[in-house]
């Protein structure tokens, strides 16, 4: 076991992760759930970081010396990303929602306080790390890109830090309009992937699989009514996403609006930087 938390219990193996989360929380690719009361806490099951897991049988995990979870009536997961493809335009409807949704949150980031939210006006006003970013993109400075990852990356306390999130956000947008040669000849992947030594060993993964086009379901479906919702399903999948964590919503959020805002601009992910 790799960490435990109230509502979160994280499994290790190799460079791989687990992440074990209550019915209600949401799944992913790399998360199984498991049906307990609201009020359940896994601080009761007894377990500690360190603690062994395995799985004797297909349905069955094991945790510590006395937990046994059944996973016999489990079903696999499905990413709603699957359904987005062949996307040409990012609507302004839903665009407005996300700006007006983190705008009412700005001081929940670091990185949006003093941000300029305006999807209809260029974004270079915003200074700081954010305009370091782009301007290093819009360059295809690889050298000047990885410096300013250096500074984000790893950013921020815990397990996941602030500026993971914001990498994570941006990473994951882009790959839903990413092309084959991503994962090998763009100066984003590339820089991204050289900083991850900087910060933790599950944020790094979380981060990788986000480059991969993978996320937690609240994040996923958060880009998902973005991109092909109603404004009102856009409204109420990115208002769970800005409730997740201190300001880990917030900061995927960020990360996910200046990827698309810069789609509408440049085409950034269309191309090989």
């Amino acid at each position: 076991m790799h960490s435990v938390f109230t509502h979160a219990v994280n499994l290790v193996a190799g460079s791989g992760f687990l992440t074990i989360l209550p019915l209600g929380r949401g799944c992913g690719k790399d998360v199984a759930t498991v049906a307990v009361s609201e009020r359940f806490s896994f601080f009761a099951l007894d377990v500690s970081p360190g603690d062994e897991a395995g799985m004797p049988a297909s349905c069955s995990l094991w945790l510590g010396e006395k937990t046994v979870i059944d996973f016999s009536g489990s079903k696999g997961w499905r990413s709603p990303l699957e359904a987005v493809n062949c996307l040409h335009t990012i609507g302004d409807e839903n665009m407005a929602v996300l700006e007006s949704a983190l705008a009412s949150k700005h001081n929940d980031s670091v990185f949006s306080r003093g941000f300029k939210f305006n999807v209809n006006s260029e974004p270079a006003a915003c200074g700081g790390v954010i305009e370091d970013i782009r301007r290093t993109l819009l360059e295809n400075d690889r050298e000047g890109l990885e410096k300013a990852l250096a500074g984000v990356i790893g950013f921020g306390p815990g397990l996941t830090p602030s500026g993971d999130d914001l990498v994570l956000g941006i990473s994951l947008a882009r790959s839903v309009f990413g092309t084959p040669w991503r994962s090998k000849g763009s100066i984003w992947e590339a820089c991204v992937r050289r900083n991850l030594h900087k910060t933790s060993d599950l944020s790094a993964f979380f981060i990788n699989r986000a480059l991969e086009g993978c996320a937690h379901e609240t994040v996923e479906r958060a880009l998902v009514y973005v991109l092909t919702g109603e404004p009102g399903e856009a409204k109420d999948a990115v208002g769970r996403l800005l409730s997740v964590g201190a300001t880990s919503g917030c900061d995927i959020g960020l990360g996910i609006y200046l990827a698309l805002n810069w789609q509408r601009r440049y085409a950034w992910c269309s191309k090989g930087w």
